[in-house]
């Protein structure tokens, strides 16, 4: 009334965002894994079919598609990054790894470009809330070769404004592989003595029920002892030769021990010999990790009382439940140092001292009768 201007209205808030719709779902979740599972093959059909050209305009444009780059930094932890260039905040560290190709991260070969025809996932558990989605589980990749490979991996998801789920974090690892104790000395005793007696077992189960009996603890006795569970063995028997030598197949090593097999003709069974007793002598041992290997002889005893020694080395690992598998074997006669041939001067040689010699004692009779040439004739002789 004074005519001073007096506010009779005044709003005030904070700018409006819309809301990108209802919170993130189950069903987005799934939509989500797969979208980014088929974007993966795609990036390596168009490898295949038009090389790193292709791949990389479909990478791009799928991290585009499926990645929050464009709303500030990614929680991206690939599989196979290591050292400083682990992790990948930038859209460019992110394309690298799925690509390659690039000097900024020389030990990217491309995760993308490996020839994958299908990605599976395998659920562990999820969270909600409100714009937000995050997942964890198992991603399964299958190459177009067949192989199979399996990664831990989370997924952190944030609808962005037009409502499109966006990749915020990506964490992904190769399964944890536990590792076993380190091997110690009393396991290698403990290993060679369990050898021991199975290869006694073998020969005793041989003279009570025969070959089939033999062959049955002999199997037994390989399965528990040796790694071919785990891969090759490197077998090398005492008295296998020629193309058969070596035995890095299970075939071939229960052929050794047993023998009766037409594709190891020559195989005479070395565990159905009739060993009753086996002892070992340390010559050295070395341990590392889970890994074991030691060196000496091997005492065989039979039934007859005979003694057979060796030269062996065993090479042990633990397996994935801790038990010491045979991974190296290799077994040999004791060297015979062999004397150098003989020449045409040693035989000459030879021949002259058996004639002194001869002469020697014929002298010894004239001078001192049979006595003394009895003397020097034995010591001719020996």
């Amino acid at each position: 009334d004074e005519g001073t201007l007096r506010i009779i209205h005044h709003h005030s808030s904070l700018p409006y965002s819309p809301d990108a719709g209802a919170s993130v779902t189950e069903e987005e979740l799934t939509a989500a894994r797969k979208a980014w599972g088929d974007a993966l093959c795609a990036v390596s059909k168009a490898y295949d079919e038009g090389g790193i050209e292709a791949a990389t305009e479909v990478a791009n444009g799928a991290l585009d598609a499926a990645y929050g780059y464009n709303m500030g930094d990614v929680l991206f932890k690939p599989t196979l990054a290591s050292g400083k260039q682990t992790f990948r905040p930038t859209k460019e560290g992110a394309l690298a790894y799925f690509v390659g190709h690039n000097d900024k991260y020389p030990n990217d070969s491309g995760f993308g470009i490996k020839g994958w025809r299908t990605a599976e996932f395998e659920t562990a558990a999820q969270f909600t809330h409100g714009d937000v989605g995050i997942w964890m589980g198992n991603g399964i990749f299958t190459d177009k070769d067949g192989n199979v490979t399996k990664v831990d991996k989370s997924f952190g998801y944030k609808k962005d404004a037009e409502g499109n789920l966006r990749i915020i974090q990506h964490h992904s690892s190769l399964p944890y592989q536990p590792q076993p104790s380190p091997i110690t000395e009393e396991e290698l005793a403990g290993a060679r003595k369990i050898w021991g007696e199975a290869l006694c077992a073998v020969s005793a189960a041989y003279e009570e029920g025969g070959i089939k009996a033999a062959t049955k603890v002999a199997n037994g006795a390989l399965d528990a002892a040796y790694g071919y569970n785990m891969g090759d063995v490197l077998f090398k028997p005492t008295l296998a030769s020629g193309e058969q030598t070596f035995r890095p197949t299970r075939d071939g090593a229960l052929a050794y021990f047993v023998g009766h097999s037409k594709e190891y003709p020559n195989d005479g069974g070395f565990g159905i010999k009739g060993w009753t007793n086996v002892e070992f002598k340390t010559a050295a041992q070395f341990m590392q990790g889970n890994i074991g290997l030691w060196m000496g002889n091997a005492i065989f005893t039979n039934k007859d009382g005979s003694v057979t020694i060796v030269d062996k080395s065993f090479g042990y690992k633990k397996d994935a439940e801790g038990n010491l598998r045979i991974i190296q074997h290799h077994s040999s006669l004791p060297y015979q140092p062999q004397p150098s041939p003989i020449t045409e001067e040693e035989l000459a040689g030879a021949r002259k001292i058996w004639g002194e010699a001869l002469c020697a004692v014929s002298a010894a009779y004239e001078e001192g009768g049979i006595k003394a040439a009895t003397k020097v004739a034995n010591g001719a002789l020996d």
